[in-house]
């Protein structure tokens, strides 16, 4: 799917694997990824206000920018359209995508437009989105240390559970920009890496572990959870779009306006509790036992 990275050109600084791809451009730095919402599968069409629709498509992308500590700077947009879709659908689902990058400081500068021939094919939404690095530089998901603490921000758990009448956190949740470039300000050469929580924290903690050739072990009284939900929510429900980084050294409870929780600690691939094969990359301390969570995620096909 993806070309090795040694066939690619010496401009690509980093390819295929982490949040977002890095280019240079004479001598710039641009950071680009592309994600996409797929009706059924992202958001549930039948409930969905199309607006919600339009923001997350926007939203999702963006919180890959946070992960890389970057600043967006522009966003391109191609929509199919299911036949029969309507005008004012239409407009509205782009009057939300457009002023929602605009909230983000990613205005739309292009796109395109397509139909499906069938009446059951569903509306898909991708968004393509331009960065500059921050002050302090490109975060990537590789370069944690044996000893770093991980963190995440927030709380975890119930992405896709409405409180009261609120619509569910996963259609409505701000990517956590400010905190991205807020904690590599703040802590410098002391944040090793960070990801951004879409997969769900099992999932997404085994790719930091895989990035850095280690090994993670969690502690599930430390999870920092929404109201009503379990250990294995935070593990497994995904679309939390929080930020999950490894740091060393004292790390603020606080940043940016978000909480910050240490949740475990990175050690050497094979020590520790569990067994030293792939799945156990990731263990999670429940009472007295070790559980893999490696695997513990939502497949979402992103």
């Amino acid at each position: 799917m993806y070309a090795a990275s040694s066939d690619l050109p010496p401009a690509v600084e980093l390819g295929p694997g982490d949040d977002m791809a890095v280019v240079r451009l004479g001598g710039r730095r641009l950071l680009a990824a592309v994600d996409q919402v797929v009706a059924g599968r992202h958001v549930d069409p039948g409930v969905t206000p199309i607006a919600l629709v339009g923001r997350k498509a926007i939203t999702r992308c963006l919180s890959d920018v946070a992960a890389m500590a970057g600043t967006p700077v522009a966003a391109l947009v191609a929509v199919t359209l299911p036949p029969g879709f309507g005008a004012d659908r239409a407009r509205a689902l782009f009057d939300a995508m457009r002023a929602t990058a605009e909230q983000f400081g990613a205005p739309l500068i292009g796109g395109d437009i397509a139909m499906h021939a069938d009446a059951d094919d569903p509306l898909v939404c991708s968004v393509t989105v331009l960065a500059e690095p921050g002050p302090a530089g490109v975060v990537r998901r590789g370069g944690a240390q044996v000893g770093d603490t991980l963190f995440v921000t927030g709380d975890l758990g119930g992405s896709q559970r409405s409180d009261g009448e609120e619509p569910p956190r996963h259609l409505r949740f701000e990517p956590r920009l400010a905190a991205g470039l807020a904690l590599a300000q703040t802590l410098g050469d002391r944040l090793h890496a960070m990801i951004d929580l879409s997969d769900g924290l099992g999932r997404d903690a085994g790719h930091l572990a895989a990035a850095s050739g280690l090994r993670i072990e969690i502690d599930a009284d430390r999870l920092p959870l929404h109201r009503g939900c379990s250990w294995q929510n935070a593990l497994e429900d995904g679309e939390d779009y929080e930020l999950a980084f490894a740091a060393a050294g004292e790390v603020p409870a606080a940043i940016a306006g978000v909480s910050v929780t240490a949740i475990g600690r990175f050690v050497a691939a094979g020590e520790g509790g569990g067994g030293a094969d792939a799945e156990n990359a990731v263990v999670v301390r429940v009472d007295d036992a070790w559980v893999p969570a490696a695997t513990m995620g939502w497949e979402h096909g992103s």
